[in-house]
């Protein structure tokens, strides 16, 4: 199970995350083609104009859809759930049609999409709600365009002040790790990952209680930055949190630039 799998949906301000995965595994898809050359390629129609700059890779953009069958039967809907979809053009979140879809289009424009099969679930289908081989048609509304987050790399003296700011700083690193080096005052000591690398099966119990919603400021450290900066860039990228740090030097950095810890106690 990848990391995105196992962290979406997994605390309940976070609901919306779900709806992530699906359109990631391939819930939505086109292409910017005004008139299509063959069945494969995708086309697209203009129902509203929008203003203002158009949606360029590297953006985050945020949309209602509304996703239907060639019979007309809805499989999928932001706008009966209530929660505009929002997802970073080029990062390889949705699938190539959506991807290309969105491209050029302008705040509160809207699009209908006509997407093959080659640019959507593809002979897999999805589930019993999109059969194999199903051509999508997807009604999507551009709602904002943003820059997308990103994991924030602190130094030692950033870290420090958020330290003192009480923030939610949180040690990933393994308890035999904590007991030798001793972790920061107030930290909280949740393992992320075992020593085989894999994500820790009590990571995600213990993480996201401790989550808000998805601007709930969140300090990592671990020993040197490196594990850190890879379940940052997952959390911020693919689970979707807008406020995650990392210590960039870990531990072994804040000891020594001369700062102290404090003994690790096992419960």
């Amino acid at each position: 199970m990848t990391l995105k799998n196992q962290f979406y949906g997994k605390i309940n301000s976070m609901k919306k995350l779900i709806n992530v995965i699906l359109l990631s595994l391939g819930t939505v898809g086109f292409f910017s083609f005004s008139v299509a050359q063959s069945s494969s390629e995708l086309t697209f129609e203009i129902i509203a104009a929008g203003t203002g700059e158009q949606a360029k890779a590297g953006q985050r953009a945020t949309l209602h859809y509304i996703g239907k069958l060639e019979d007309g039967s809805v499989f999928d809907s932001s706008r009966d759930r209530g929660e505009p979809f929002s997802f970073t053009l080029g990062a390889g979140q949705v699938i190539q049609g959506w991807e290309q879809g969105v491209l050029g289009m302008q705040i509160g424009e809207i699009r209908t999409l006509n997407i093959p099969p080659e640019l959507g679930y593809g002979a897999r289908g999805a589930g019993g709600s999109v059969p194999p081989n199903a051509r999508l048609i997807f009604e999507v509304e551009l709602l904002s365009l943003d820059n997308p987050p990103k994991l924030e790399h602190a130094s030692v003296l950033e870290f420090k002040d958020a330290q003192q700011k009480g923030q939610l700083i949180i040690d990933i690193r393994r308890p035999e790790e904590w007991a030798e080096t001793g972790i920061l005052e107030g930290a909280q000591t949740i393992t992320a990952f075992t020593e085989s690398g894999a994500l820790h099966p009590d990571f995600q119990r213990k993480f996201f209680p401790l989550i808000e919603d998805e601007n709930t400021p969140v300090y990592l450290y671990c020993r040197t930055g490196n594990r850190t900066g890879t379940l940052g860039n997952a959390l911020v990228n693919q689970v979707g949190l807008r406020n995650v740090t990392h210590l960039k030097t870990g531990i072994v950095g804040w000891k020594k630039d001369g700062f102290i810890t404090v003994p690790y106690k096992t419960d």
